[in-house]
């Protein structure tokens, strides 16, 4: 498997997963930003979903003009390896549910 240019996809098994909670003034997803900014956290990749509200934006982590052009989407995950964490930040709304995906509608 390749990611990100044909790096090596990484391997996460055995990490802890930090996603933030759908909360009032979306703090968990500016908890995740701290996190990811704090711990200089490098980013491995991305998923995409119909679920989610499609967005791009600058790099919300840029510390030098080299990386300020980089893009940022709306599903993001990063990894620091040596503390075997990985975080999935969130920069969108969910919009709907796919079918077929084992969530009951109710849910939404």
């Amino acid at each position: 498997n390749k990611a990100l240019c044909g790096q090596a996809t990484p391997l996460i098994f055995g990490f802890t997963l930090l996603m933030p909670a759908v909360s009032v003034g979306n703090v968990g997803k500016f908890a995740i930003d701290l996190i990811i900014s704090t711990l200089n956290m490098r980013k491995i990749g991305y998923f995409y979903t119909d679920c989610l509200v499609p967005i791009v934006g600058n790099n919300p982590y840029a510390t030098e003009e080299d990386n300020s052009t980089e893009l940022s989407t709306n599903a993001e995950v990063y990894s620091l390896p040596s503390k075997k964490l990985v975080a999935l930040q969130l920069r969108s709304i969910f919009i709907k549910l796919l079918f077929g995906s084992g969530l009951p509608p109710a849910l939404f």
